[in-house]
């Protein structure tokens, strides 16, 4: 298992190249910590570093904080307050309607900072079986799944800003990860692999999908739109707001 180990710590490793005045958005989960271990350690800019939340339901600020603190980066909270009455901005930059948005929020705040580049740590779940919390899908409906919505809405996001985005675990080689694939085992080789690398709270956590609290986000902006609407649970006002935002990428675009 050692030689396992390094084998996945030297492929991750190589996919990470340095860029100028870097931003890395970090949740405290092992993805962002794994890109912003090895980026440090490549870096000659001082690294800055974001973590997003919502208001009135819980975060990621206090573990990505310490994550901050043991790598010792410049942090910054960002907190979305305003995330329906901004889609109409925001859908303006995308090539289709596009829910998963909250980067926007970070490009931005790291654009002001003086950011040139943001590297985000996504693809390391599609390599590494993490979607435990998705069991519908399989490792292609995965990749499917990053190529058609994630990595293009953090491209178009980033290019608005003005922003370089590097999403470097998108290239590491799949005969070589596809044997460490195994979502019933929650990327276990990868945290494995860490073990002895990184902090000890980011290896033993539990990752937090980190989504809107649905209910919260109806009762702050969405029902302001929708006074005469009464959504009996999640999926009703998921739907509510992602007919919304069609609505407006049409009005837009169309």
């Amino acid at each position: 298992m050692s030689q396992a180990c390094d084998i996945i710590q030297e492929l991750i490793s190589d996919v990470i190249i340095p860029q100028p005045n870097p931003a890395v958005y970090i949740s405290g989960g092992i993805d962002s910590t794994i890109l912003l271990h090895h980026l440090s350690q490549k870096s000659e800019d001082p690294i800055r570093t974001y973590t997003f939340g919502f208001p009135e339901q819980s975060n990621e600020f206090a573990q990505a904080e310490k994550v901050a603190e043991h790598y010792g980066t410049k942090h910054t909270e960002v907190l979305i307050e305003d995330f329906v009455h901004r889609l109409p901005e925001i859908q303006r930059y995308m090539d289709r309607p596009r829910f998963n948005v909250q980067a926007y929020w970070l490009a931005e705040k790291a654009a002001l900072d003086g950011c040139e580049t943001a590297y985000i740590g996504e693809g390391l779940d599609e390599h590494f079986g993490g979607y435990w919390q998705k069991p519908h899908l399989n490792y292609l409906e995965s990749w499917a799944d990053h190529f058609m919505w994630i990595r293009p809405t953090y491209e178009m996001i980033h290019k608005a800003f003005g922003l370089g985005c590097e999403i470097p675990f998108t290239y590491l080689p799949f005969r070589e990860t596809l044997p460490f694939w195994d979502p019933k085992r929650e990327k276990e080789y990868l945290k494995i692999a860490y073990k002895d690398t990184l902090p000890s709270f980011v290896v033993d956590r539990r990752k937090n999908p980190g989504r809107p609290h649905w209910r919260s986000l109806w009762n702050r902006e969405l029902k302001q739109l929708y006074p005469h609407k009464t959504p009996k649970d999640d999926a009703e006002i998921r739907g509510i707001l992602n007919n919304y935002t069609m609505s407006i990428w049409m009005g837009v675009h169309l």
